[in-house]
């Protein structure tokens, strides 16, 4: 068995893949993902709408009028669901709702369908009030600068209103009626992080190696240790949430050390512990934010680019900057002012310099997407970062949150979607699981 480095190296073929996953457990496999060369694609992006998304119109960001013209476009977008598919929107709020608040607080807001902006008004009040004594989960972890509110109550308001229904409308069109998509806008069961390993090992994606896993008070190790630094993460969390950053002669020297770490830690958890990779030393730690769509005639396009930098800790959640990549020159553009308000008023230095790498990246990303069998995943969020030689992907997810702020960023990205992903009339002519031409 080879030496484990500090560097991501190529995860070996065996019955057993180093991630601990049988070939049973592993997502099944389109037969395109072995088809497909990354070298050889044209044409990886959206088109129009990953145009429109990477070309943010000049705007005063958060204020007042931001806040209130983004609310209103969900408010549309809502009316329009109601209206052009009036079965499917009902079925799916009633689901989503209960899910979501619980059987009977969902049923009951449910009921509030044909004027669901109240409903939901009345939710973020709610909420508001229980942030007194309650935490807010957004705010749990280093990814809170991705949900950091507008300093005016009005547009804190409006922003907290925005969230929840571009959320909710938004993901209509992505999951549709199907249960497991549905289910996947509360909870991971099927999209695991040993789920996305697995799909982006299919395609020859390179990975941090799995050194070892904790489970059931147990660390049973993959490989060597040796001076290893290490990245503990749980297999269904998110946001950074529960997520270590250990350093090798500092919490831990040997397993048992480590293993006493674990203990005190993680206890009642499983947990991966993954070799800590180091990003190309003039880039710093950053973290590449690619989002990948299925399209309606059952292809995979990239929507969106991000970087964020300008990384305070090890992890990219604590990130103060954030970056719209040009995935063909893979130049940066411009800021993601549009963001968040924490980015809203950030230096942008980087704009007009290269992230080689970016293009591979996204389309390793189209290309994991495109084996996934599950159809109704049509919407996928890949973190990746730059390192000397290469790129390492640590894992996706369900881009039930990234996609509607790209959804809602501009009056063009929200009729660009509507005419070419989310047109109602007649199958063929949407990605939403329910009405899609090419499966479940």
């Amino acid at each position: 068995m080879s030496t484990v480095t500090r560097r991501s190296v190529a995860v070996p073929p065996s019955p057993v893949s180093e991630q601990g996953i049988t070939p049973e457990s592993s997502p099944k496999m389109c037969e395109t993902s072995a088809k497909f060369d990354i070298h050889n694609t044209t044409n990886i992006t959206a088109g129009k709408l990953y145009h429109n998304c990477n070309n943010a119109p000049k705007a005063n960001w958060f204020s007042l009028g931001d806040c209130a013209w983004r609310y209103f476009m969900t408010v549309a977008l809502h009316y329009w669901a109601l209206v052009t598919s009036p079965f499917a929107y009902t079925y799916y709020t009633f689901k989503h709702n209960m899910l979501w608040y619980g059987t009977v607080p969902g049923f009951a807001l449910s009921c509030f369908l044909p004027i669901m902006p109240v409903g939901i008004a009345l939710v973020v009040c709610y909420k508001i009030v229980e942030s007194y004594f309650i935490p807010d989960w957004s705010m749990a972890g280093p990814g809170r600068v991705f949900f950091v509110k507008p300093k005016s109550l009005i547009g804190s308001f409006l922003w907290d209103c925005y969230l929840k229904q571009s959320m909710y409308v938004g993901q209509f069109y992505l999951v549709g009626t199907n249960k497991d998509a549905i289910d996947h806008t509360w909870k991971d069961t099927i999209l695991t992080k040993d789920f996305w390993r697995a799909s982006l090992t299919s395609v020859d994606g390179r990975l941090p190696r799995e050194l070892g896993r904790w489970d059931e008070g147990k660390l049973t190790m993959n490989y060597p240790l040796d001076t290893c630094d290490v990245v503990v993460k749980l297999p269904d969390s998110y946001l950074g949430i529960g997520d270590a950053f250990w350093t090798y002669g500092k919490e831990y020297k040997n397993v048992e050390e480590l293993t006493k770490q674990l203990e005190e830690h993680y206890v009642g958890k499983e947990a991966m512990v993954l070799e800590m990779v180091r990003p190309k030393k003039e880039l710093g730690v950053h973290s590449l934010d690619i989002v990948t769509v299925r399209t309606p005639d059952d292809d995979v396009k990239v929507l969106s680019c991000l970087l964020w930098t300008d990384c305070t800790t090890d992890s990219s959640h604590s990130c103060r900057a954030g970056y719209c990549v040009e995935v063909e020159s893979e130049e940066i553009i411009a800021p993601a002012a549009w963001y968040s308000p924490f980015f809203a008023t950030m230096d942008a230095p980087l704009v007009g310099t290269k992230m080689a790498g970016v293009r591979e990246a996204c389309a390793t990303a189209v290309a994991a997407h495109k084996g996934i069998e599950h159809k109704w995943l049509t919407a996928v969020g890949w973190d990746a970062m730059v390192m000397k030689e290469e790129v390492v992907f640590f894992e996706g997810n369900f881009a039930g949150a990234r996609t509607p702020r790209r959804m809602f960023l501009s009056l063009s990205c929200l009729l660009e979607f509507i005419k070419s992903f989310a047109w109602p009339f007649g199958q063929g002519g949407s990605m939403r699981p329910g009405v899609q031409s090419y499966g479940k």
